[in-house]
């Protein structure tokens, strides 16, 4: 039982390392201005909104006012897909829904859950390796 709880404590460790990479990655995402960089132009943003909901420029026809030209378009099932689901998520929206605080939130308590995780973790190995008594 006892290296069934070590092998639990360093898996872990290990991977709360990775679950804080996450958090602080996927918050910087969120919130890109924590680290110093702005947000995108309103062009920009406008083009990764809808490149983030799977829509696809068209260009077709002749010239300019040709059949189909600023058409806009969801690839088969990608308007409705769990891919597109998880980049509207990663940039901070539910729909139509804005969530990039409820986002930041979550982030932040993992970030603090993960962290005191790995402090408890390291105090549970150290006591478990140091504190053995001989009798």
């Amino acid at each position: 039982m006892k290296k069934i709880r070590n092998l639990h404590l360093w898996i872990g460790l290990l991977t709360s390392f990775l679950i804080l990479i996450e958090a602080v990655t996927g918050l910087l995402m969120v919130e890109p201005w924590l680290i110093g960089a702005g947000r995108p132009a309103a062009e920009h943003r406008a083009t990764l909104e809808k490149t983030a909901a799977g829509e696809v420029s068209v260009e077709a026809g002749f010239g300019s006012g040709g059949m189909g030209a600023g058409r806009r378009f969801n690839p088969a099932g990608q308007g409705n897909s769990i891919m597109s689901f998880v980049k509207n998520l990663h940039s901070g929206r539910i729909g139509g829904t804005d969530v990039s605080l409820l986002l930041d939130i979550i982030a932040v308590g993992l970030i603090i859950l993960t962290i005191t995780g790995m402090v408890l973790s390291v105090k549970a190995l150290k006591t478990n390796s140091g504190g053995r008594r001989r009798t």
